[in-house]
């Protein structure tokens, strides 16, 4: 399964808990360090090679949840 697959079933199951909020960085190698948290406590964290197919999804569900929009779900 995808990171981008993971993150979306994250979703799919925390939706109803409120805003979810996320934040990335890089890591020294140059891949992206992903972090999505949800207001019940759950927390998914993954560092994701640059290279992964999926890498601009991820930054750009992302960027909905640092704008508190409610990310991927479909």
């Amino acid at each position: 399964m995808s990171v981008y697959a993971e993150l979306r079933g994250f979703v799919r199951v925390h939706r109803d808990c409120g805003i979810l909020r996320g934040a990335s960085d890089s890591t020294e190698a140059g891949d992206i360090r992903i972090v999505v948290k949800c207001p019940c406590g759950a927390r998914f964290g993954r560092i994701v090679d640059r290279r992964d197919p999926d890498a601009s999804l991820l930054r750009e569900s992302l960027a909905a949840f640092q704008a508190g929009e409610p990310g991927p779900t479909s």
